[in-house]
């Protein structure tokens, strides 16, 4: 099997997902009850909170554990949604954003979404233009899910900020985090959002980091979990489980990610070599571990599938939004309709290798030669 659609989930570590299941076995404990053996796992939740802090050079704010990045995301928007401030998200979010974003539309918030390159990052000169003083929030994705575009965090703070000091910004980092090295304390960066299982962990775990200033209206409630932002029993062995693998992300950092960007290059020289008629959805501001890819005369979807029968899993973009016809964000990136319908996304992890692209290659140069005849 070759797996290239990390961008999707990941295999959980072996390590890790060893040691959840340990956890889940001896330290069972409802981390809310009073008792020594309850206390020591809320305890060691408050310590994983210091860690993701520590990875993210976060000096002061809180870490919220959801269920999910989708969660979180929607905890962020629903939370600080007022009537009489505008929100300010960009037209490449995760749908997890943009949903939220049209639903409060349609509730009487004052909505409006910034234009993208061609590349799937954010307009600056869209940002600097909807950007005002009654904008009280504005949303942005850190890394796209679709093009792999990487968003310059600290110049969109300092956009915003110098227009409104007072204005929140909020990034979805579930592309990036464990990626990328994020600076929360340099960058302005006042909400930013995880994934366990973009990096690794276990599913069914994400969190939200937000700095201490920031007052969330609650997100679900019940027992106060959570600083009585999202009510429920925790899981900690799977909280544990996502901070682990988060640690082992940025361990020997910059080996996995001179790996990564081989392999990536690999495919490109690869492909050129190919004779195969592609265009490449971005450029060299995109993160090394997704490359979109649009094949011409050949439609993404029965290429997948084709590939599926050598055992190598791609997808033709974000998996939330597979199964909804056509690709917004592409189409935002001004992305013609043969482009969009041709597209695949292959997304890398550090456990791919170099035989495993050249296998890819000469499987799409033998399946798009059938499929184009």
């Amino acid at each position: 099997m070759i797996y290239l659609d990390n961008s999707a989930t990941t295999q959980t570590r072996k390590e890790v997902a060893d040691y959840v299941a340990k956890y889940s076995v001896e330290s069972f404990f409802n981390p809310s009850a009073v008792y020594a053996p309850a206390i020591k796992v809320h305890n060691d939740l408050d310590m994983a909170r210091q860690r993701l802090m520590k990875l993210l050079n976060a000096n002061d704010g809180k870490i919220i554990f959801t269920g999910s990045a989708t969660e979180a995301n929607n905890l962020v928007l629903n939370g600080l949604a007022r009537k009489n401030k505008k929100i300010l998200v960009s037209n490449g979010e995760h749908p997890s954003i943009y949903e939220t974003a049209k639903n409060l539309l349609n509730s009487g918030f004052k909505v409006e979404f910034i234009a993208l390159n061609k590349d799937g990052s954010v307009s600056l000169d869209d940002l600097k233009a909807k950007m005002s003083t009654d904008v009280g929030l504005v949303s942005v994705i850190h890394v796209s899910n679709e093009t792999g575009a990487i968003n310059n965090v600290k110049e969109i703070s300092s956009i915003v900020k110098n227009i409104n000091k007072d204005c929140l910004v909020h990034y979805d980092g579930v592309q990036a985090f464990g990626k990328l090295k994020v600076d929360v304390f340099n960058s302005g960066i006042d909400l930013y959002t995880m994934s366990s299982h973009k990096i690794h962990g276990p599913k069914g775990v994400a969190a939200l980091y937000l700095n201490s200033q920031i007052n969330l209206k609650p997100h679900i409630l019940g027992g106060g979990q959570e600083f009585g932002l999202r009510s429920g029993t925790e899981n900690p062995a799977g909280i544990l489980g996502f901070v682990m693998a988060a640690e082992l992300m940025y361990q020997n950092f910059e080996i996995k990610r001179e790996h990564i960007k081989s392999l990536k290059e690999h495919f490109i020289n690869s492909l050129e070599k190919s004779g195969l008629k592609y265009i490449i959805n971005g450029n060299e501001n995109c993160i090394d571990n997704i490359l979109s890819i649009s094949f011409l005369g050949v439609k993404g979807e029965v290429l997948l599938h084709s590939l599926e029968k050598h055992e190598i899993y791609v997808s033709t973009g974000s998996a939330c939004s597979s199964k909804h016809v056509g690709n917004r964000v592409l189409s935002a990136c001004g992305l013609n309709n043969k482009q969009m319908e041709g597209n695949i996304r292959f997304s890398f992890s550090e456990f791919n290798t170099v035989e495993e692209i050249d296998t890819t290659i000469n499987a799409l140069k033998q399946e798009i030669d059938n499929l184009i005849g």
